[in-house]
């Protein structure tokens, strides 16, 4: 597949010394929807607008369709923004919201109305046309914001954070609404926020950014199983992943309380072991500690343990019998577990 938008070794600083992004480079495939996460200040949006046109790199290349972007405006740039705050012009309806894009753009009225009309039933909207956004409620003026991108039919939709002023189970509703007609329109998408789960279940493949530096991009199972770092071990996934301190003696790996056989190959002198909540077992044999926090959430139990001087985080099915106070027995599956240098920039080493 031809690469729809391309950053390369992209760099943008807003104060000397400080790189909002720093040699950051990108591809994204026709019709494939990339999801950019990372913590608040990573350049996740940086980048986005940059893409947009909305900011020029100092240094790098943005490219379009095979077409350089280095001095083309935004508005030629055949791409639709959708930001986080809906910006609705509070006095018109939502029909006329939708048309404005193409209104501005002199198409004809007939045009128009039939493109408002199509973009309305692909959103269900079609009821609420004639409401203005005071009327409608947060989920109906983010649908409403997307028909005003989806009318224009860009080659690239850019999503900036799109969801986070939605409460929790409209922004579920809405996210899955989402990834549909994304895919169902055949679009090509870059889509921001720093939601590991909607990182996870939108994305064809997720970037995930740090201090304005791309550290993985990789297929959602890929980035969950194989992390490039502790620090994106860490990021993506709920309970987070436990890295315990871990130093190499003979033909094992002691983390802790916890022994690991030692891999082949050479290993730094400080690592740490990356273990997800999922692969620590509570119960049977292991070494013991005490339950400090259970977090019941029906399907499953969120239990944190201390071990020693450490608190290790481990998920159990349905409603664990386990309470605060409890005295268990903890084990990990040194099968499961990834072993991290725990210098520099904590890169995978196992």
């Amino acid at each position: 597949m031809a690469a729809e938008v391309e950053l390369d070794g992209v760099t943008k600083r807003f104060a000397p010394g400080q790189a909002a992004l720093d040699g950051v480079t990108l591809q994204v495939e026709r019709g494939e929807l990339v999801v950019v996460v990372g913590p608040s200040g990573c350049g996740k949006s940086t980048a986005l607008r940059v893409v947009a046109g909305l900011e020029e790199p100092d240094s790098g290349a943005v490219a379009i369709a095979g077409r350089a972007m280095r001095g083309v405006p935004p508005q030629d740039r055949d791409v639709a923004m959708v930001f986080q705050g809906y910006a609705l012009y509070p006095q018109m309806t939502a029909r006329q919201i939708i048309e404005f894009p193409l209104k501005m753009r002199g198409v004809p009225r007939g045009e128009r109305e039939r493109a408002v009309e199509e973009a309305a039933a692909t959103l269900r909207l079609e009821r609420l046309l004639d409401r203005r956004p005071g009327e409608l409620s947060g989920g109906e003026r983010q649908r409403v914001a997307m028909g005003r991108a989806i009318v224009r039919k860009p080659r690239v939709f850019l999503f900036d954070e799109p969801l986070s002023n939605l409460d929790a189970s409209l922004r579920s509703d809405i996210r899955l609404e989402l990834g549909e007609l994304v895919r169902r329109l055949g679009a090509t998408a870059l889509y921001v926020t720093h939601d590991h789960v909607e990182a996870m279940t939108l994305a064809d493949r997720i970037a995930v950014m740090r201090a304005g530096r791309l550290l993985q991009l990789g297929t959602p199972r890929e980035i969950y199983e194989r992390p490039a770092t502790s620090f994106v071990g860490a990021f993506l996934g709920s309970p987070r992943m436990n890295l315990i301190a871990a130093r190499v003696t003979g033909d094992a790996i002691v983390a802790g309380p916890f022994r690991l056989p030692r891999p082949v190959g050479k290993l730094p002198e400080r690592l740490d072991v990356g273990v997800r909540p999922e692969d620590v077992h509570l119960g049977g044999s292991g070494a013991p500690g005490y339950v400090v926090a259970v977090e019941p959430l029906g399907a499953e139990t969120h239990v944190v343990v201390r071990v020693g001087d450490r608190d290790v985080r481990a998920r159990a099915r349905g409603f664990d019998a386990h309470r605060r106070g409890d005295e268990v027995k903890v084990a990990i599956d040194a099968s499961r577990a990834l072993l991290f240098d725990a210098e520099g920039a904590g890169e995978r080493v196992s």
